[in-house]
């Protein structure tokens, strides 16, 4: 049993880290033979001025911006279950961040989460945040959408974005009907024994009346925002220039893709450089500057989060059973 983990565990390590030193030596390739990219990395790492120590401070302080709303969604989602601070709300999402980055999809955010519930409310938790999971994705999902339409319209049509768009269209409005109607998910719960046994834990769902989620929705877009406006001003502070309508729209599209995308975690940053590189390419020639948004975005927005996550794991008290 334990053999079979570990080479489980060894198999998914070395596809994970093949696939990274796949993607990186396509983007080192694709950077290489970038025009003038000895005067761009002069004009991107050397020239410093007080415009671009401010664009970077910005970016520093949505980063703080951004984690705070997911905290005051994260306490509106466990109103009725137990009460947090926005404090302590706050250590409770910075230590799901912490426990996401070694899980595919960062799907150990939720686990990371519900340490900090009581034991009786842990699966509750788990509902509560999946619930949250939904909200930002019917947003993700909703502007993506406007920008697959505007990059195919202005920019490069690949049959394949046709399909995305419509699969994507199917799909949120598919989502949207679930968030709105999760009641009726539970009615077909039903039938499924495994879910019998969660129901009383499950019933949670018919907690969120519509203004609720539409306020779910609201902070959701807020936080989409904000983490737009970090990427932009990012990509104008290492000198990308793009018509700025144009630029949200293919950013739009960026997201939704990364959102739909399966991730290995050792292999997420150049899968996103991948992804930014491939539909910003045709907007500018600058690929290094490109690439080091991208990197820039998922450091500050996730690693130095985890970082900070990682002490509040260690401070946590674990509840005894109840």
């Amino acid at each position: 049993m334990i053999k079979n983990k570990f080479i489980k565990l060894f198999f998914k390590a070395t596809i994970g880290i093949s696939l990274f030193l796949w993607i990186a030596y396509t983007l080192y390739n694709q950077i290489i033979h970038q025009p003038n990219l000895q005067n761009t990395i002069h004009d991107l790492f050397v020239e410093w001025n007080t415009s671009k120590i401010l664009f970077l401070s910005v970016v520093f302080l949505l980063m703080i911006f951004n984690w705070t709303i997911e905290a005051q969604k994260w306490r509106l989602l466990l109103v009725g279950t137990e009460k947090f601070s926005l404090w302590k709300s706050l250590q409770s999402v910075l230590t799901g961040v912490a426990v996401s980055v070694i899980t595919p999809n960062r799907i150990g955010e939720y686990m990371g989460r519900i340490l900090y519930l009581r034991n009786v409310h842990k699966i509750q938790g788990i509902t509560v945040t999946i619930i949250g999971s939904f909200a930002q994705l019917i947003i993700t999902g909703f502007l993506g959408l406007i920008g697959v339409a505007y990059y195919i319209l202005n920019v490069q049509n690949f049959s394949w974005l046709t399909i995305l768009f419509i699969a994507s269209l199917l799909f949120f409005t598919f989502l949207t009907y679930l968030f709105f109607n999760l009641h009726k998910l539970l009615d077909w719960t039903k039938g499924i024994k495994f879910f019998r046994k969660l129901r009383i834990y499950l019933e949670i769902v018919k907690r969120f009346n519509q203004r609720q989620l539409i306020k779910i929705l609201l902070i959701s877009t807020g936080r989409y925002l904000v983490y737009t406006l970090q990427f932009i001003l990012l990509l104008k502070f290492f000198l990308v220039d793009i018509n700025n309508v144009i630029l949200l729209c293919t950013v739009w599209l960026i997201f939704w893709i990364m959102a739909i995308l399966p991730t290995i975690a050792i292999a997420e940053i150049g899968i996103r450089g991948e992804t930014a590189l491939f539909f910003l390419a045709p907007l500018s020639t600058n690929h290094l500057g490109i690439v080091s948004s991208t990197f820039m975005l998922w450091f500050i927005n996730l690693i130095i989060p985890s970082l900070i996550g990682c002490l509040f794991v260690y401070k946590m008290k674990l509840y005894k059973d109840e």
